[in-house]
């Protein structure tokens, strides 16, 4: 199990940033696989902003966890007004909010547990966004998983909406796989190996990728077969 957790990790254009408008990226999917084309044209310009790689954005993607974007954002803005935002949230003043605020705010026993440990760790580790900013995909992923309660989709929630790095495939993610049975009208969700598989002609745009597999459940009902 840890082998291919480790394989299905790596990134072949570490540690490079996605262009603001990836032109190239889209130009290469839309060749590579027609049907994702299809949902390229529907549903518009790429969208990832990108934002700095804190100890906030860190906590903000364990917040995520096995949630909604709604429910997780309404933990996360209760836990910013406790403990801080990316300008503010140090180890520090996050190990100074009381267990039972953190689960007041929203936050499970695991998750407070979690970044809790995250904190210690960041500041064990001596870590920065400088210094985050510059390791590969899979060192980052590798360093922060040693954290309990961190798995490879966190670190890869960081990736994309922080770092914008260009080919990481969130196989994990429930969206992603939901997106992709929609997108190649499977009768049942394809497993994490399945996706790995699908995904080889995406390299090495698969963040990309993977972003128009999560907007393509935002769309109407539509055939993409066609």
């Amino acid at each position: 199990m840890a082998s291919a957790r480790r394989e299905s990790t790596q990134c072949a254009v570490t540690p490079r940033r996605l262009p603001a408008v990836p032109s190239k990226a889209l130009a290469d999917l839309r060749a590579a696989d027609p049907r994702l084309g299809r949902v390229i044209d529907r549903v518009g310009p790429f969208e990832v902003p990108g934002k700095p790689a804190t100890l906030y954005q860190f906590c903000r993607a364990v917040l995520g966890q096995q949630l909604s974007t709604t429910v997780a954002a309404r933990i996360a803005d209760r836990f910013r007004g406790l403990a801080g935002d990316d300008g503010t949230l140090t180890p520090a003043s996050l190990l100074m909010v009381s267990d039972e605020s953190l689960r007041t705010a929203g936050l499970s026993g695991a998750k407070t547990r979690t970044v809790r440990a995250l904190a210690e760790f960041w500041a064990a580790e001596n870590l920065s966004t400088e210094r985050i900013t510059a390791l590969p995909d899979e060192e980052l992923i590798r360093l922060f998983t040693q954290v309990k309660g961190i798995g490879p989709w966190t670190v890869k929630m960081v990736l994309i909406f922080c770092l914008r790095r260009p080919d990481v495939l969130p196989v994990e993610d429930l969206g992603v796989r939901m997106g992709l049975q929609r997108l190649d009208g499977l009768a049942e969700q394809p497993k994490p190996a399945d996706v790995e598989r699908r995904a080889e002609i995406w390299r090495p745009w698969r963040t990309v990728a993977s972003w128009y597999c999560w907007q393509l459940l935002k769309l109407p009902a539509e055939d993409t077969q066609r």
